[in-house]
């Protein structure tokens, strides 16, 4: 399982093998706990590549997240109009010693 360090910074990337990267129109990363999404962030806040999407949580974004397990997932639209998803990525969370932003 992946694991995520509160207050920390990190980056969560989806590869695509059958989909151009270059005709994804939209795209959207969603991280949700007990059944409530508490982070959305869409494609003009990702780094796109040839095969790849990610994003980079920022340190807030990553201490909203309580100790646990998260459901992280990727859904995207083509230019054509062709939707697709992700499957569901269980992403465990995990304390930090210091439970504050690091200016």
């Amino acid at each position: 399982m992946a694991q995520i360090i509160r207050g920390t910074t990190p980056t969560i990337q989806f590869t695509f093998n059958n989909v151009p990267v270059a005709n994804i129109s939209e795209a959207v990363l969603t991280v949700k706990q007990s059944c409530t999404v508490i982070i959305e962030k869409d494609i003009t806040e990702a780094t796109a590549e040839t095969k790849t999407l990610s994003w980079t949580l920022t340190q807030e974004e990553s201490l909203s997240l309580a100790n646990g397990v998260c459901k992280v997932q990727c859904n995207w639209l083509l230019a054509d109009g062709t939707r697709g998803a992700s499957k569901i990525y269980n992403v465990e969370i995990t304390p930090n010693q210091i439970h504050e932003v690091i200016a």
